[in-house]
């Protein structure tokens, strides 16, 4: 135990998380609810589980790790019994000779070094983690090792091989799937009929990855199901259809959009994967930007009104950007109010509501009844339409930070499709603030990556010395073999200068505002992935793969 540690909100304030308003507004909070202060403050979305755990660190000089792609392997997960894990929210990462590695989230229960000593044998190394992500990890990997969800899929699949018309429970399968796309961290779920199978594929951090192939005869049977627990029209097998599953598994709760079409082969379908309890905020540090970005990020959504959109592709990490910068908006003096589709983040410092289009709450009455609401911020979760775009632009011209998001590839797009959607040049001069375009990359695996060096066509691709040390992706358990873990963003932001909004105003041609731009600092989204190459972060066939 460190002596004379600083007290958790005087540490939180020095490394610039919280400040001593939200300081003080916590601690009132506290006396209310009795919770410890790390534990009010991350409940009000003041600060992160993990701001809170990296406090922590430093408070008692112990590591921290980030586990949110972190994959142990079974082996250091069988040596501690799942009780122990359950019972001190701790969880096994790593053996190193006769040492293991643990993460905790309590330094200070005093009684984990002799409880992991006797239960292993081995000398225990403490790393701090997010506690909300040990306590998810710990039952998700213990209940894969009590419950092997592949083998048993695997055994359905050589039954029915076996035997076609064997009677195959398809809630148990069905159920076994949604589990094991969980356990993957998988976002989306395709399930596509061929000539003779039924492919089943798995989204993780953005790519498909093939799991499990079972004989066609178990495709109809499965879609059939799916389609009633999605209230789908099971007699209809020629048009699209859409529809929603909840799901359960181990306390987190999904709500499942389903979407099915027709193929030659049969009826194709997809399932995405939306947490419905929402996910754990997180800040603008952990995403992935640059010093210099962070900077033009934390200005841009310091403005006290002007609309700034994030856009990118489904997938792109849009949503959590917002709410990152939302963090950074005083929600003690403000009032902030959202309207998303569904609600992906928790935050009780601010009022969030959800779209009901049978109800006829939609993204563009949600605005008109916001301007009712006294607002100071405003999130919008999508522009889609002529509607929602005008009343989020006259929100922002009347003294209103709007937020919001679009489908567009890059940030001088927007500017067009603003434009496509009814905007007048003069009314887009007079709220837009800025445009941040982003994608997602895979981070390379740091157990297993590969220096090497650039070839020819990947120095004129991507303009960088023939002698530059670049990494590739290697196989590791840490990663699954993948060569990766987790994403980080890549971004270019279009943060409007005086001479840009008069363009914009005069209806000057795009190419010539992004011209001014560059000539003011603009960095494209190319440019800053060759910066991620270069630090060693992502690999060049990641490059090609998201941003081309």
């Amino acid at each position: 135990m460190v002596k004379n540690r600083k007290p958790l909100g005087e540490l939180l304030k020095e490394n610039g998380l919280i400040n001593e308003q939200q300081l003080q507004f916590a601690l009132i909070e506290q006396k209310a609810s009795g919770e410890k202060l790390g534990e009010c403050l991350k409940r009000l979305g003041i600060i992160t589980d993990s701001e809170l755990a990296f406090a922590l660190s430093k408070q008692t000089d112990k590591p921290f790790i980030d586990l949110k792609s972190f994959t142990p392997d079974e082996t250091v997960l069988k040596i501690l019994p799942a009780h122990l894990a359950r019972t001190h929210n701790i969880l096994p990462l790593k053996i190193e000779g006769h040492t293991i590695e643990i993460a905790i989230d309590d330094p200070y229960n005093l009684e984990l070094q002799q409880i992991v000593i006797r239960a292993t044998g081995l000398r225990p190394i403490f790393f701090i983690a997010s506690g909300s992500e040990i306590r998810k990890l710990v039952e998700r990997y213990y209940y894969l090792i009590e419950h092997p969800v592949d083998q048993e899929i695997a055994s359905i699949i050589d039954l029915v091989r076996e035997r076609p018309n064997a009677d195959v429970d398809v809630l148990r399968l069905s159920n076994l799937i949604l589990t094991s796309a969980v356990i993957s961290r998988a976002t989306d779920i395709h399930i596509s009929p061929s000539d003779k199978s039924s492919r089943v594929f798995f989204r993780i951090d953005g790519v498909l990855e093939p799991r499990h192939i079972f004989p066609i005869s178990l495709h109809t049977k499965l879609i059939t199901h799916l389609k009633v627990e999605a209230r789908m029209d099971i007699s209809e097998q020629r048009r699209p259809q859409d529809g929603r599953i909840s799901f359960e598994f181990l306390g987190d709760s999904f709500d499942i959009r389903v979407s099915t079409v027709k193929t030659n082969f049969g009826e194709n379908m997809v399932l995405r994967l939306l947490p419905s309890r929402g996910e754990s905020l997180l800040g603008l540090e952990q995403l992935g930007f640059d010093e210099d970005q962070l900077h033009l990020v934390n200005r841009l959504f310091s403005k006290p009104y002007g609309i700034v959109l994030v856009t990118g592709p489904t997938g792109s990490g849009k949503t959590t950007t917002l709410y990152a910068a939302l963090r950074r908006q005083n929600a003690i003096e403000k009032n902030i109010v959202t309207v998303e589709d569904p609600i992906e983040y928790q935050f009780l410092m601010i009022r969030q509501t959800q779209v009901n289009e049978r109800a006829g709450y939609t993204f563009a009455s949600a605005i008109r009844t916001f301007l009712r609401q006294d607002p100071d911020v405003i999130l919008v979760g999508e522009i889609r339409d002529k509607e929602t775009a005008t009343l989020a632009v006259r929100a922002a011209i009347t003294g209103h930070l709007v937020l919001s998001t679009l489908h567009t590839n890059s940030a001088i797009g927007a500017i067009a499709r603003l434009k496509d959607l009814g905007i007048s040049p003069f009314l887009l001069s007079t709220a837009i603030s800025g445009i941040l375009a982003q994608r997602l990359v895979r981070k390379l695996c740091p157990h297993c990556k590969i220096a090497s060096k650039p070839t020819e066509d990947e120095a004129n691709r991507f303009n960088i010395p023939r002698d530059s040390v670049i990494y590739r992706p290697g196989k590791c358990p840490y990663c699954r073999n993948t060569g990766y873990m987790g994403r980080t963003v890549v971004a270019e932001i279009l943060s409007f200068s005086e001479e840009m909004l008069n363009m914009v105003s005069r209806n000057e041609p795009i190419s010539e505002i992004k011209a001014q731009a560059v000539k003011e600092g603009f960095t494209s989204l190319k440019e800053q992935a060759i910066k991620k190459l270069l630090n060693g972060e992502t690999s060049p066939d990641e490059i090609s793969r998201v941003v081309g």
